[in-house]
């Protein structure tokens, strides 16, 4: 087993984490709700929502209000960080 999928199997918040940041999730312009992600994990929407309170709790997620005032999420530079540091 490789350190990411040790790490994943672990904390699978991660997992949540690098699809952001493989989908380019990393700025407001292109921030996601939370049903986009829930569309591309197998993850039910609740525990989305609940990972990425987690994640935003870490300092790894941020959010930024839409045209209707509901919530978008994109990964800080702190989450880029421990992305990237998966992998070294």
């Amino acid at each position: 087993m490789t350190n990411v999928e040790d790490v994943l199997k672990r904390m699978p918040e991660y997992w949540l984490l690098m699809l952001m940041h493989s989908i380019c999730a990393v700025r407001p312009e292109v921030a996601r709700t939370a049903e986009e992600l829930a569309g591309s994990v197998a993850m039910t929407i609740d525990h989305v929502h609940s990972t990425l309170s987690e994640l935003c709790r870490g300092g790894y997620v941020t959010t930024v209000k839409d045209e209707r005032g509901s919530p978008r999420y994109y990964v800080t530079g702190l989450g880029i960080i421990k992305v990237c540091s998966l992998f070294t």
